[in-house]
């Protein structure tokens, strides 16, 4: 369904992305974001995809033959023109940055078309997959850098609807980093950011299933990376990061014991 308030929003972020925007209205778009996370974490996806496709895509340079085809559209021609009105002139290099313009969009638009195919067929975790590939290329891993739960805990229960449970970790090799927003099916969910060495994984903490399903955890992969989804009486969650299975597989363990109650905690 078409959504013009939506529409508009993405054009202005994609206008303040060029920067085009003036002073006043890009003060005004970076209030509207600290207030509204949903729009901040949109603006930040867009950010990340120009960025991506700046690193992927590869310039190349249009052949002789069709530049000069091109420049020939605006040269003037021995036969009189049939009326006065004049026409405007373009010239090579503005064909070929409509050409690229356009070759652009479509880009754009088939990654998002594939992206819906995926999000239909693996559920949210192809989203956050795609979630924590853009907060990697923008270097923007977490909204708020904190490994103190008392801090991080506060800062997403004013900005989700969902309560984040925060286990310490540290002890086992995986400290808290921080954490941030993640947009799933439209609604703001908290994700926890724990690193190990130079690696992280991100765990977003989503309602329980409708039907009371639970998931065992089993580690998987989705385009490169390494997902672990699992859930309790309380809780769903769905852990993406880029260390091996191995160590995602311990931490998930850890992670689970931590949240055990203290009945099904083990006996010393």
């Amino acid at each position: 369904m078409n959504d013009p308030e939506a529409n508009d929003r993405i054009l202005r972020l994609n206008v303040a992305l060029d920067g085009e925007l003036d002073a006043a209205s890009s003060l005004e778009l970076e209030r509207e974001m600290q207030a509204n996370p949903a729009l901040a974490a949109e603006y930040r996806r867009l950010e990340a995809l120009r960025a991506s496709m700046a690193r992927l895509v590869q310039r190349e340079t249009a052949p002789k033959t069709l530049a000069d085809r091109i420049a020939t559209l605006g040269a003037p021609t021995t036969r009189a023109a049939p009326s006065p009105v004049r026409r405007p002139v373009w010239s090579g290099a503005r064909a070929l940055a409509l050409a690229a313009s356009v070759a652009a969009v479509g880009f754009a638009a088939g990654a998002g078309l594939t992206s819906l195919r995926q999000s239909a067929t693996r559920g949210p975790a192809a989203g956050l997959v795609s979630d924590f590939a853009r907060a990697s290329i923008a270097g923007q891993p977490y909204d708020v850098a904190s490994s103190d739960r008392h801090t991080v805990k506060p800062w997403l229960a004013g900005r989700t609807t969902v309560s984040a449970s925060i286990v310490d970790l540290a002890s086992q090799g995986f400290p808290l980093a921080g954490g941030r927003v993640a947009i799933v099916d439209r609604v703001p969910a908290p994700t926890l950011v724990y690193r190990h060495n130079e690696h992280l994984v991100a765990v977003t903490e989503l309602p329980p299933p409708a039907d009371g399903a639970r998931v065992n955890g089993a580690v998987q992969t989705i385009d490169g990376y390494h997902v672990a989804q699992w859930s309790d009486a309380n809780l769903a969650y769905v852990a993406v990061s880029d260390m091996d299975e191995q160590t995602l597989a311990d931490f998930v363990a850890a992670f689970r014991q931590a949240r055990k109650p203290a009945s099904e905690a083990p006996a010393k």
